[in-house]
C-alpha cells in the first residue's frame, strides 16, 4: 500500500488525535469473510487497550476488493468505531458504501481530511458523503510524515507515488475513478528529497514507483533520474505498475538505468493492433513496445509486459494471437509476462458494457470481484474457455506448469505466490 501523502494541515490534525485512529489497506486479492473476522478480532484487542480510539479508517486499492472493504468496514462499525471509506468502491459507488461507514470519502481525501477529523473529534460529523471539489496540486507535495509510523514496517523497501491520474481510456481502468483523467506530477526535486529521506533515514534499499504514467513527461523524469545520479543515491527501483512504451527512447532508458532502474514493465494489453485501437481504447502502438523492449534490454533493464484477455468483442482467436503475440515479445528480450482476465470493476467502462450488453455472470457479485475467475461471458468464449485459454497464455513464463497454473486460477492466494516465484 502507498503511504499517504498529506496537506500540512491535515497532517497536524493526524497528530494531534495521534494514535486514536487505525487505518486499514486491503490488497486486491483477500477473502472478505476471512478478513472481517480477522479485523472484527484486532479492533476487539485494540478497543481494550485504547479507550480512546476514534476513527477507523478503510481504504481499498483497487476496485474488485470492495467486497473485503464492506467486511472490514462492518466488524468495525460492530466494534461501535466510527468509520470512514474511501477509495474506488466509495467513488464509484458512495451511496452503497454508505450503508457500511459513518462517512464516506469520495475521491481524493487530502483536501477533506482537516474537515473530516476535526468533526469526528467534536462528534459532529455534518454530513455522510464528502467529495473533493477539486484535485489537489501536487507539484511541491508534502512529504509523508513517516516518523508517525513504526519505523519496523520499513524492511529495505518502500513505495513512493510521483504521479497521479492518467489522460488516456481503457476500458477497464480505475485510475480515474478516484485521481481523475488530467495528469499531475511532482516536481523532480520534490520527488528525490523523499527518496533520499527515506534511503538515509530508514535505510531503504529498493522503491516502487505506484505511479500509472511516471514517465509520460519525458524531461521531467530525465531530470528525477539525474538528480537521483548528483545526490549519489545507491537504490534499486522499479515501476510495477508499467510506464507506458512510447514515452521511452534510448537516453532516457540511460539515464534509468544509471539512476538504479532494474526492470520496467510495459503493456501492450493485446497482440493485435485493432484490439488495442478499437476494444482497449488504448492510445498506443504495438510497434512502440517492441521497440521499447529491444532498447531496454539494450541498457540492462529488465522488462515485463502486461496483457488482458476476455475483453468484450474479442474472440478466441483474437486471444490466441495475443498468446502467439508474447512469444514474439520473450523473443525481443521480455522476461515475464502478466496475463490478466478482464474484470467489470465497478466505474470503468468495461463494467458499464458488460452490464448493458448482459455479458456478466449470473454469480456477479462484490466477492466474485476479489477472484481471479471470469466475470464475463460474450457469445464468443465462456468462462472456461477463458481459463483455459489464461492457463495457456501463461506458458510463456518458462516457470509455470499447467498444473500450477490451474490452481493458482481457482485460489487467489496461490495465485500471488505463483507471480512471485514461490
Amino acid at each position: 500500500m502507498c503511504e499517504p501523502t498529506m496537506r500540512p494541515e491535515a497532517q497536524r490534525h493526524l497528530k494531534r488525535i495521534d494514535s486514536a485512529d487505525l487505518v486499514i489497506g486491503i490488497p486486491t486479492f483477500c477473502n472478505a469473510k476471512t478478513v472481517g473476522m480477522v479485523v472484527k478480532t484486532v479492533l476487539d484487542g485494540v478497543t481494550a487497550d485504547l479507550k480512546d480510539l476514534r476513527v477507523v479508517i478503510v481504504n481499498a486499492d483497487a476496485g474488485r476488493s470492495c467486497g473485503t472493504q464492506r467486511a472490514v468496514a462492518d466488524a468495525a462499525a460492530d466494534a461501535t468505531i466510527p468509520v470512514v471509506i474511501g477509495g474506488y468502491h466509495a467513488t464509484a459507488l458512495p451511496a452503497e458504501a454508505a450503508e457500511h461507514a459513518d462517512i464516506v470519502v469520495v475521491g481524493e481525501a487530502e483536501g477533506l481530511w482537516p474537515q473530516i477529523l476535526a468533526e469526528i473529534e467534536s462528534g459532529k460529523a455534518q454530513q455522510k458523503i464528502y467529495r473533493n471539489k477539486e484535485f489537489i496540486e501536487m507539484r511541491n507535495m508534502v512529504i509523508p510524515r513517516r516518523e508517525l509510523l513504526d519505523r519496523d514496517m520499513y524492511t529495505g523497501f518502500a513505495t513512493i507515488q510521483a504521479t497521479r491520474g492518467c489522460p488516456y481510456k481503457c476500458v477497464f481502468c480505475t485510475v480515474h475513478i478516484v485521481m481523475g483523467k488530467k495528469w499531475r506530477a511532482r516536481s523532480p526535486k520534490n520527488v528525490v528529497d523523499e527518496l533520499e529521506q527515506l534511503i538515509q533515514t530508514y535505510r531503504i534499499k529498493q522503491i516502487d514507483f505506484y505511479d500509472e504514467n511516471m514517465t509520460l513527461d519525458k524531461k521531467r523524469m530525465e531530470n528525477i533520474c539525474d538528480l537521483i545520479v548528483e545526490r549519489k543515491l545507491d537504490v534499486d527501483w522499479y515501476t510495477p505498475n508499467g510506464v507506458r512504451a512510447d514515452t521511452l527512447d534510448e537516453n532516457l532508458l540511460r539515464k534509468m538505468k544509471k539512476s538504479g532502474c532494474k526492470r520496467i514493465r510495459v503493456a501492450p494489453e493485446s497482440g493485435l493492433q485493432r484490439v488495442v485501437d478499437q476494444i482497449v481504447k488504448k492510445d498506443q502502438k504495438l510497434t512502440e513496445v517492441e521497440k521499447a523492449i529491444v532498447l531496454a534490454r539494450k541498457v540492462g533493464i529488465k522488462v515485463g509486459c502486461f496483457f488482458v484477455l476476455g475483453l468484450i468483442g474479442e474472440t478466441k482467436k483474437d486471444i490466441q494471437a495475443t498468446i502467439n503475440y508474447a512469444y514474439k515479445l520473450r523473443k525481443l528480450g521480455a522476461d515475464k509476462f502478466y496475463f490478466s482476465i478482464a474484470t467489470p470493476i465497478y466505474g470503468t467502462e468495461l463494467y458499464e458494457q458488460a452490464k448493458q450488453g448482459g455479458f456478466l455472470r449470473d454469480n456477479f457479485s462484490y466477492e466474485s470481484l476479489a477472484a481471479t475467475e471470469p466475470q464475463i461471458e460474450t457469445p464468443e468464449f465462456t468462462a472456461d474457455e477463458l481459463l483455459e485459454l489464461c492457463v495457456q497464455a501463461n506458458l510463456v513464463n518458462p516457470l509455470f506448469t499447467r498444473d500450477k497454473l490451474i490452481k493458482a486460477i481457482r485460489d487467489p492466494k496461490k495465485a500471488i505466490k505463483i507471480l512471485l516465484g514461490k
